[in-house]
């Protein structure tokens, strides 16, 4: 369950209680198929994010950042990190040759996933945080492919855009895992936490929140047709018809209360 103190202070006290309401709310639901099927690479990914000195060096100078007041912040990059990877261990699995690269390519995945959203709120978004990432990891000891990859998964990772082509089928694996663990968070952790964090930003009313509930419900469902992985084809619809039983869950409970 969501229990970061500094991320929820940065809330109204009314939308800090619907996020722990609405966490409390979704603890009743399945857990989806992804994170029970995979569990193992699951672990190894988790394992990996927080022990490579890499991803924790990335982790570490990305943290002021991303100061959570829009619902995209460490909480959000760290989970789309450690699912980027996972999707890359799992794909990677169709090509040969691949025991030797495996963890760098999880690792690549881990940083994208801490980047990309390093100018979440502004205009162009994934473009400015690609350039963004070309300048932080130029001093890394990273291979110059291995940047290109990273800033290329980073500026296709926006839904409903056409994505331009990676370098080299590693680079378009790591650009299609993050963009789908990136969308996965629309299912549960959009309305346990995302939609809070934005309403609460924009400063908009409950009432027009509630009015409108039905409507992002909706919208949600259209990202189940996007899924760029064949991971993702097959447990991304299922994350996102989680994540809409929450949400209608919590839309009954704000009717009744608000």
């Amino acid at each position: 369950m969501y229990n970061s103190h500094t991320e929820l202070s940065a809330l109204s006290p009314l939308y800090r209680k619907l996020v722990l309401e609405s966490q409390r709310i979704a603890a009743r639901f399945r857990v989806p198929e992804f994170y029970r099927q995979f569990r193992v690479q699951y672990s190894i990914s988790k394992k990996l994010f927080f022990a490579h000195p890499l991803v924790v060096y990335v982790k570490n100078l990305v943290r002021p950042r991303l100061v959570d007041s829009f619902g995209h912040g460490l909480d959000h990059s760290t989970k789309v990190g450690i699912d980027a990877a996972t999707i890359v261990l799992l794909e990677a699995e169709k090509y040969a040759n691949v025991s030797d690269r495996l963890e760098r390519l999880m690792v690549l995945g881990e940083i994208a996933g801490l980047l990309h959203d390093i100018h979440r709120g502004k205009e162009n978004h994934a473009e400015k945080g690609a350039e963004s990432a070309r300048k932080i990891l130029k001093p890394f000891p990273l291979k110059k492919r291995e940047v290109n990859w990273i800033s290329c998964a980073i500026s296709n990772h926006e839904a409903f855009r056409v994505p331009s082509p990676c370098p080299l089928p590693w680079g378009q694996l790591l650009s299609d895992a993050l963009y789908d663990a990136d969308k996965f968070r629309w299912g549960p952790d959009n309305f346990t936490k995302t939609v809070w964090f934005m309403v609460n930003y924009k400063s908009i009313p409950l009432g027009e929140v509630v009015e409108k509930f039905p409507w992002g419900i909706n919208g949600i469902l259209k990202i189940k047709e996007t899924f760029r992985t064949s991971i993702g084809q097959q447990f991304g619809p299922d994350i996102i018809d989680v994540g809409v039983e929450i949400g209608k869950e919590i839309y009954r409970y704000l009717l009744g209360e608000y």
